[in-house]
């Protein structure tokens, strides 16, 4: 028996959120504070991070303390099946993706998923003028923000 598979729909059917909740500042889906890891950390370090946070996401940020990457738990995940044993050794600079999925702090909830849908992440990072991490606007943020509906 052939099971029917379901696709998701185009992005233009896809229903639009609600004006008064697509329009809200992005501020409003942060449900965390910001996790920052240098570029120098070790990948055990990153892990210990996120386990300790019980996060998903950890922001990169260079000496300036700008934003500069995203670290996500996959990422580790993938790195620590392809070489266990060296795993230790690698730093987070060494795999993380130097594009930075990031929204101003004037941004609202719209674009903040915009942006996960152009960086094809389920997180971006809300930054200030001069690029430093404000916070982190995940999915799941986003699905909680839905899902309370009005506030």
């Amino acid at each position: 028996m052939t099971r029917p598979t379901t696709q998701p729909p185009e992005p233009s059917t896809q229903t639009p959120l609600p004006p008064d909740l697509a329009d809200r500042p992005a501020t409003a889906a942060m449900s965390r504070p910001v996790i920052v890891v240098s570029a120098t950390a070790t990948l055990t370090e990153a892990l210990g991070l996120l386990t300790a946070a019980r996060v998903r996401h950890l922001v990169l940020v260079g000496d300036d303390l700008r934003c500069q990457g995203v670290i996500v738990d996959r990422a580790l995940a993938s790195e620590w099946a392809r070489d266990p044993a060296g795993f230790g050794d690698r730093t987070v600079g060494e795999i993380v993706d130097r594009v930075a999925p990031i929204v101003p702090v004037n941004a609202s909830i719209a674009d903040a998923a915009k942006a996960m849908q152009r960086y094809q992440l389920d997180a971006v990072v809300v930054v200030e003028a001069r690029g430093m991490a404000l916070g982190i606007i995940t999915a799941t943020d986003l699905i909680a923000l839905l899902a309370a509906g009005k506030r």
